[in-house]
């Protein structure tokens, strides 16, 4: 059986500014996963690849299974793209974090058959192999989906999550053209080494996605899946992109030690919770290679670190901070704006904290409701949701306002955000100095046509 496992169409604004594109780890995944169990794969990503909704038919004729990949702003056009593969008479499954959560509306809104819930590796093959199997094919025993049963609607119970993700095979990277995610000339890999995650963040559905129970690849394994990036497919830098990547403490030093045995030399980022980086995890990651850490700090107030169910307070975050800057990493900062019970003043002061602790990076963004999260159940019992299409849903667009702030509001509070912290002289300086032009020259781009948006509204 031909499968073909797409990214579709979409105009990604983080990706237009930044000129770095969002890597299709999820599909590598399941590609490498379908082909150990015996199908033949490629990988579409349309974003990547300039390939327009129009340009999409030809592109997808031929394969005899069509498996499409959707957050939540990307589902209008994974929608498309299952009725141009049904079109031309493939089996469509569908899969990602908003299918998985709005699975019947998926199917409601599109001519797919299947809807994947969760992690997906096993699940997937079971499906194929039952439509490669029989000419009707039956799914009644196959946990985590939900398809079509003539007129009706079935949802077969959860699977249970792979407790191993040793056995798993290496993501198919080479499936890929890894030029096509590169930033500013240089090879950027994400890679994935746990998951499951054991904080529930308001905002987050991550936890609902792969579990609540930590689950990590041995450190021997993570190092096997970095040599073959570096050695066999020329990565030059690597991004860690768990939930808790930090929060194991001796597992990532294991990792760090393995790497300098393989002779491992390449810089690499993480994400890291500002209550884990310690004093010692900062000299240990830095020494074996970490440039930048990504720490989500989300407020100024620790009332609202609180009601998110964050974990951590404002002071942990100063801390971290501080830490970063001792050992020489770089620090990106990212905030949310726009919580249901924030006012103007409430915003204020998170871009104020955000300006006073001078990370490297901030990355500001509008609190967004996405399905599958605690805060999209709240938002919709307040009343809070204004904008029902999911393409906005990008957190840059409004679409929920707070109990005090209307959308409109919270779009000039966004870009006047973003142009105090970045078009300020004190950051551009330090930018220039430290030879960030990359990032600055972007930035000022941006800047720009913020200023203008506001100014014309």
């Amino acid at each position: 059986m031909k499968v073909l496992l797409v990214q579709p169409p979409f105009e990604d604004d983080i990706a237009r500014v930044l000129g770095v594109r969002g890597f299709p780890i999820g599909l590598v995944y399941l590609a490498a996963k379908l082909e150990k169990e015996g199908f033949s794969v490629d990988i579409l990503d349309c974003p990547a690849e300039g390939v327009e909704m129009e340009d999409l038919r030809g592109r997808i004729r031929g394969y005899d299974a069509v498996g499409i990949t959707a957050t939540t702003p990307v589902a209008p056009s994974a929608y498309k793209v299952a009725k141009l593969a049904k079109d031309e008479g493939a089996f469509v499954f569908l899969g990602g974090p908003h299918p998985t959560f709005m699975d019947r509306e998926a199917l409601r809104e599109s001519p797919a058959d299947v809807v994947i819930r969760g992690e997906g590796e096993s699940t997937t093959v079971e499906v194929l192999e039952a439509v490669d199997r029989w000419e009707e094919s039956d799914f009644s025993n196959i946990p985590g989906i939900t398809y079509r049963e003539g007129s009706k609607i079935v949802r077969n119970p959860d699977r249970q999550e792979p407790e191993d993700l040793d056995s798993l095979p290496l993501p198919a990277y080479d499936k890929v053209d890894l030029d096509q995610y590169s930033t500013d000339g240089v090879r950027f890999v994400p890679v994935i080494t746990s998951r499951g995650c054991p904080f529930r963040c308001l905002f987050c559905a991550s936890s609902r996605i792969f579990g609540p129970k930590w689950r990590g690849k041995s450190p021997d394994r993570v190092v096997e899946e970095i040599s073959y990036l570096v050695e066999e497919l020329g990565v030059e830098r690597l991004e860690f992109v768990d939930d808790v990547f930090t929060a194991h403490k001796r597992r990532v030093r294991e990792i760090c030690e393995k790497m300098r045995e393989e002779g491992i030399d390449v810089p690499w980022d993480c994400g890291a919770r500002a209550d884990t980086l310690t004093p010692e995890l900062a000299r240990t990651i830095r020494e074996h290679g970490c440039r930048t850490v990504y720490v989500g700090a989300e407020s100024a107030s620790n009332e609202t670190l609180k009601r998110i169910n964050k974990g951590i307070t404002v002071q942990d975050v100063i801390a971290c901070r501080k830490v970063a800057k001792r050992y020489g990493l770089r620090i990106l900062l990212s905030f949310i704006l726009g919580f249901p019970w924030e006012d103007r003043e409430d915003v204020f002061r998170t871009i104020k904290f955000a300006r006073r602790l001078e990370p490297d990076y901030v990355q500001f963004t509008v609190c967004t409701p996405y399905p599958g999260t605690p805060l999209y159940d709240l938002a919709k019992e307040r009343g809070l949701i204004e904008v029902h299409d999911w393409s906005k849903y990008t957190t840059v667009d409004p679409v929920m306002r707070t109990e005090h702030l209307t959308t409109r509001e919270l779009g000039r509070l966004l870009q006047r955000a973003y142009l105090s912290f970045y078009l300020n002289p004190r950051y551009l300086l330090n930018a220039l100095r430290e030879g960030k032009l990359f990032l600055f020259k972007r930035i000022v781009k941006s800047g720009i046509r913020a200023v203008l948006s506001y100014l014309s509204r």
